[in-house]
């Protein structure tokens, strides 16, 4: 007799976790809040504001991608059937990213290879070289991240985990450009968390990830063909209905329901009406301000680790989109608005969307989506003169607006053409109480400095609860997808061995590292367990 799963929470990691138990004969059920499936990646369908667009336009939380060192989430995406092929089929590669500067001209940033440690060096300093910032504080920029590449995990975890990757850099000493584009822009375009503030370990192992992509024939990241629920989310959840997986939705768990044998139940609420929760195993899959609501009474008494959760941190990182009456590509790829005070990046959909083309949407009439994230939402704006938390829709959309034209029209050039724009967008978590409130529905877990004390393992003290969320440990260590995917298969290896279960375990992959740089890992190693700092040796 198979064993049976309760997952609370339907997003990426509530069907990742599903996809993979389901696959080795447990019984799942999934429950979520929302009316659809996928959580903070699901499309948000919706009408735009303006007056120009016929029916609904696609939406999203902010465009959807796919860094290159992603391998768990691609992995899934390979056995979700989607016609003839896979849905990781949908997946197409970026060939660009382009970086847009306010009144001067954009930096397109190119795939290269390097082979020996020499080479790392002058291809880093290459890449940053030339955009503004000068020579000795690229270079100094370079020795850091050499110095990252070098370090064993055991230095890692004991000493960057506790730095914040501004004092790392030395960005406090240096030029306003060297701020603007390596320590702040980075960080918030890249990793949507501040440089003051997060970790050196998370921050500086992510940025490292990406620029491998960037310098490597892998690609720095890949994009779907179509709005995300379109040609993924749906077609994975029809696939686990077909693999016998029951869904709920209008779910919102009250109570975890704990003693010293484990979870007993879980109370919660369908539609408004009383429900009770029973099984054998239970997978927490909510996002970590739903999580941490529900850590008391008998679940804090006997799982005391997740009182931590407590103590993490979110912030904001949403998208509006931006419809055209003529396609703006911009780049094959992303765009990041260097000097924009909101620290937007964005993605021009249209030249992606082969499955899923804008003209079956709005009539017909719209020739063109970009789709834009804001990462940063409480620094004052150039045109609207105060943060995005403090003003209303409209503001939003004409602050971004004004930051992509600043970037974009530059030399002459009319990129943004306020005639060219028909409606937008603005993700509706974003919502507006009062005229001087603004609240984020689906905020982002952000790996602050000291952070991974607080953050507990896929398995907890209760014998039948289990974790499948980003704000897991995890080897991918951010908030994003991937990690989602990675903690699910961790939950779900830990069901397996604690239901004794003879299949396969979920794979699990590190992330690659350039193989030039492993004797001196290993040598760093040494002089960690000797008590001595690091030394970059000579390259």
């Amino acid at each position: 007799m198979s064993h049976t799963v309760a997952i609370l929470g339907g997003g990426v990691a509530g069907l990742s976790a599903a996809h993979e138990l389901a696959q080795r004969g447990f019984q799942v059920s999934v429950y979520e809040r929302k009316d659809a499936f996928g959580g903070k990646a699901r499309s948000l369908s919706g009408q735009p504001v303006g007056t120009h667009i016929i029916g609904e336009m696609p939406g999203e939380h902010g465009f959807r991608f796919f860094p290159g060192f992603y391998r768990h989430l691609p992995d899934t995406m390979s056995r979700i059937p989607y016609g003839t092929r896979t849905v990781a089929g949908n997946l197409v590669e970026s060939t660009r990213i382009l970086v847009a500067r306010a009144g001067l001209p954009p930096i397109e940033l190119l795939a290269r290879l390097p082979q020996a440690p020499d080479d790392w060096a002058l291809a880093l300093f290459d890449l940053f070289s030339g955009i503004g910032v000068p020579d000795e504080e690229v270079l100094y920029f370079v020795d850091r991240l050499l110095l990252l590449m070098t370090s064993c995990p055991e230095r890692r975890l004991a000493e960057y985990e506790s730095i914040p990757w501004w004092d790392f850099i030395g960005a406090a000493t240096r030029s306003k450009k060297y701020k603007t584009l390596l320590a702040h822009g980075l960080t918030r375009s890249l990793v949507a968390v501040r440089a003051e503030e997060g970790s050196t370990r998370s921050v500086g192992y992510i940025l490292l990830q990406l620029l491998y992509g960037i310098l490597s024939p892998q690609g720095f990241d890949r994009l779907l063909t179509g709005p995300t629920s379109d040609v993924w989310l749906i077609p994975w959840v029809q696939y686990l209905r077909q693999q016998g997986v029951t869904f709920s939705s209008g779910v919102t768990v009250t109570e975890i329901q704990a003693s010293s044998a484990g979870v007993t139940g879980v109370a919660a609420l369908q539609n408004g009406q009383p429900l009770t929760i029973s099984a054998d195993y239970y997978i927490a899959a909510m996002p970590v301000e739903i999580m941490s609501g529900l850590v008391a009474g008998s679940l804090k008494t006997f799982a005391p680790a997740l009182a931590g959760l407590s103590n993490l941190k979110v912030r904001w990182m949403n998208g509006i989109q931006f419809y055209l009456a003529k396609d703006v590509p911009v780049a094959p790829g992303h765009t990041l608005y260097a000097d924009s005070p909101w620290a937007l990046t964005s993605i021009s959909q249209n030249q992606f969307w082969r499955d899923v083309p804008l003209s079956n949407f709005g009539g017909g009439k719209v020739g063109g989506l970009l789709s834009v994230d804001i990462s940063e939402w409480d620094v004052p704006g150039m045109l609207v003169h105060k943060p995005a938390m403090q003003c209303n829709a409209e503001e939003i959309k004409d602050e971004v607006w004004a930051e992509l034209k600043l970037h974009l029209n530059v030399g002459g050039a009319h990129v943004i053409d306020d005639g060219n724009l028909l409606g937008w967008f603005l993700d509706p978590d974003i919502q507006f109480p009062n005229p001087s409130a603004v609240t984020n529905m689906e905020p982002l877990l952000v790996n602050t400095a000291n952070s991974l004390q607080y953050r507990p393992d896929a398995f907890t003290q209760l014998p039948n609860l289990f974790l499948a969320s980003d704000y897991v440990r995890t080897n991918t260590d951010l908030a994003c997808m991937e990690s989602a995917n990675e903690a699910a298969r961790l939950a779900v290896n830990a069901i397996l061995q604690a239901s004794a279960s003879k299949t396969e375990p979920a794979h699990i992959w590190p992330f690659w590292e350039p193989p030039a740089f492993a004797p001196l890992i290993e040598f760093d190693r040494l002089r960690f367990r000797l008590g001595l700092g690091h030394s970059l040796g000579r390259f």
